[in-house]
């Protein structure tokens, strides 16, 4: 008697065990999250994410939905390290009109979306539907890129054709173009429209004749426009230098931009210039670089270009006024040198005469043997 009520309790726990085991396999397949990729994903990775992951863009696509769920886990580990998207500037230290850094809202939305198993919508469109004509089209992300952004440029120059081997790690080429004007022109905007974007991580633009930064383009920013009133005055006989940052994808690739200038519709603008720092290395502080420079006049700055080296771990330019106050304008951390950008700002910010400009980096190990430089747009 005892070894049948044994068996029978024995049975009876296999039974029990059996039933709870399988349950958490049915609970960790479960969806666990509200946002959708059909309404919130979708949204950010227009702002952010597609004009470089896109098909034959420079990183894996990132477009549809399937695309985006296979590579969930790895989307989730370079946001939570603030390695994708590449931006360097710390939040709370200037506002950018260029910046491509995700809200600490989107980032909660995407962390959700990856660990809630990446539901597609509501359930009211599926794709398996038998008949494709009974159903809308999947949502997906759209890169909008092979188009003027600005409008149509007044003159355009096709750039040299650079041949960019497989698998080519970074490099940065230098390419000069006449810009056939035979008087003076003042020019509003710059944009830029590369050849290949699997290739291209950034391109900026100086006139060989004055060396005055006129233009930059970045993926996920393409243009460069001053404030209303305001031109660059281009010398007449003048060349564009388009300095052009690249690196390998699978195969070889010939590239060749172009470039746009659009001109101010009235003559007689306020110019714009730049304000260079030469940011050198103080004896006794290894790994540090600084610079500073006192305004002589009233200065609005539009837009600050450091020239990132590998190494760099941070850089802060400052604004100390006359009376002692302290405005930080720009603080980097981390840069990314495999993707250059410029700090565009979203408003010009007034800096009185008198005040005091600085710009502190620090490298890990030893820096640059010639410093770096801070490019600062002014008018």
């Amino acid at each position: 008697m005892k070894r049948i009520v044994c068996t029978v309790l024995a049975c009876s726990a296999a039974i029990v065990g059996s039933s709870y085991w399988s349950r958490p396999l049915l609970s960790h397949g479960s969806v666990t999250t509200t946002v959708l990729f059909d309404r919130e994903i979708v949204r950010i990775l227009d702002r952010h994410c597609v004009m470089c992951h896109m098909e034959r863009g420079p990183a894996f696509a990132l477009e549809t939905y399937e695309q985006t769920w296979v590579q969930g886990k790895k989307i989730r580990a370079s946001i939570l390290a603030r390695h994708m998207p590449p931006w360097g500037a710390v939040p709370g230290y200037g506002q950018f009109a260029n910046d491509n850094s995700l809200t600490l809202r989107e980032t909660q939305f995407m962390v959700s979306w990856v660990e809630g198993l990446g539901p597609r919508n509501s359930g009211t469109v599926f794709a398996n539907v038998a008949d494709a004509g009974a159903r809308p089209p999947a949502v997906r992300a759209q890169a909008h890129v092979g188009h003027w952004q600005v409008g149509e440029p007044d003159l355009t120059r096709e750039l040299s054709a650079n041949t960019i081997a497989a698998g080519q790690t970074n490099t940065v080429l230098r390419t000069t173009v006449d810009l056939g004007l035979t008087e003076e022109g003042q020019v509003r905007a710059v944009e830029f429209m590369p050849g290949d974007r699997r290739v291209v991580r950034a391109a900026f633009f100086t006139v060989q004749e004055t060396g005055q930064w006129i233009g930059s383009w970045t993926p996920w920013h393409g243009t460069f426009e001053l404030p209303a009133g305001m031109a660059y005055r281009l010398p007449a006989g003048s060349h564009a230098v388009a300095e052009i940052h690249y690196k390998g994808a699978t195969d070889q690739v010939v590239e060749q931009g172009t470039l746009g200038l659009f001109f101010a519709d009235a003559p007689g603008r306020s110019p714009a210039s730049d304000l260079i720092l030469e940011i050198k290395s103080p004896s006794g502080t290894p790994g540090k670089l600084r610079a500073e420079t006192r305004l002589a006049a009233d200065t609005y700055t539009l837009a600050l270009w450091p020239e990132v080296a590998p190494g760099l771990k941070s850089i802060e330019v400052t604004a100390r006024t006359p009376d002692g106050g302290t405005e930080i304008l720009l603080f980097a951390k981390d840069p990314p040198a495999d993707w250059p950008t410029p700090y565009i700002l979203a408003k010009p910010v007034l800096l009185r005469r008198g005040t005091t400009l600085s710009a502190t980096a620090y490298y890990a190990g030893a820096p640059p043997a010639g410093g770096m430089r801070l490019v600062v747009k002014r008018y």
